[in-house]
C-alpha cells in the first residue's frame, strides 16, 4: 500500500512527535516534513522505506519509545 499525505502525518502523530522533531529522527528539514504531510511534495523512496518501517513496528505492538530508542536517537538516518 503506497502512503499519502494523511498517512505520514498519523505515523508521526502515533510517535507523539512534532513535525520538528520528525524531522530530526529522519535528518531531513522541518519544511520536507511540512510539504509531506501537506501533500505538496513526495518523499524519496529511502524515506518512504522508513515510514513503512516505523509503521509495521507500530502494528506489531511496539511502543512509540521502544521505535525511537531503537533508532539509537541518531539525527540522520540516510
Amino acid at each position: 500500500m503506497a502512503l499519502g499525505a494523511k498517512d505520514l502525518g498519523r505515523i508521526r502523530e502515533k510517535l507523539h512527535l512534532t513535525q520538528e522533531r520528525m524531522a530530526a529522527v529522519l535528518g531531513v528539514s522541518f519544511v520536507s516534513v511540512n510539504r509531506w504531510e501537506n501533500g505538496h511534495s513526495i518523499p524519496l523512496r529511502a524515506v518512504l522505506d522508513l515510514y513503512d518501517a516505523i509503521e509495521a513496528a507500530l502494528r506489531a505492538g511496539h511502543a512509540a519509545e521502544e521505535i525511537l530508542k531503537s533508532s539509537g536517537e541518531r539525527t540522520r538516518f540516510l
